[in-house]
């Protein structure tokens, strides 16, 4: 179901978390949960995800640092599996596209110290 094989050529090891986050496109604003973090993007729980190679401005904060993230991302692909299972999570895949280098500093912190059992595979 997914769009894009690039969840295969990830070079960035993702996180579960559960974040909520802001974001924006074309006048249009949402809010829902980052469900995994990486420092090359996110992917957004959402029932209705954005078209593939949608730019969105996405704003979301660290837990427990109070660090605001603001970034500029683009989808790059839809719909996920639940690790474990065969179930269809629907929701979309971020690629950061415009990350400031203090805030990417603080995010590579951040991932630095989630547990390790919090890594995906």
């Amino acid at each position: 179901m997914t769009t894009d094989s690039g969840r295969d050529r990830r070079k960035d090891p993702r996180y579960s978390v559960n974040i909520k986050v802001d974001y924006s496109t074309k006048g249009i604003f949402d809010s829902n949960y980052v469900t995994n973090l990486s420092t090359g993007g996110v992917f957004i729980q959402t029932e209705k995800p954005h078209p593939i190679q949608s730019e969105i401005e996405l704003t979301f904060a660290l837990p427990d640092i109070n660090v605001v993230i603001q970034a500029k991302g683009k989808v790059v692909w839809n719909y996920d599996i639940r690790r474990g299972t065969t179930a269809v999570v629907p929701g979309m895949g971020i690629k950061f596209i415009d990350l400031p280098s203090p805030q990417k500093a603080l995010l590579v912190e951040y991932i630095k110290k989630l547990p390790v059992e919090k890594k995906l595979p």
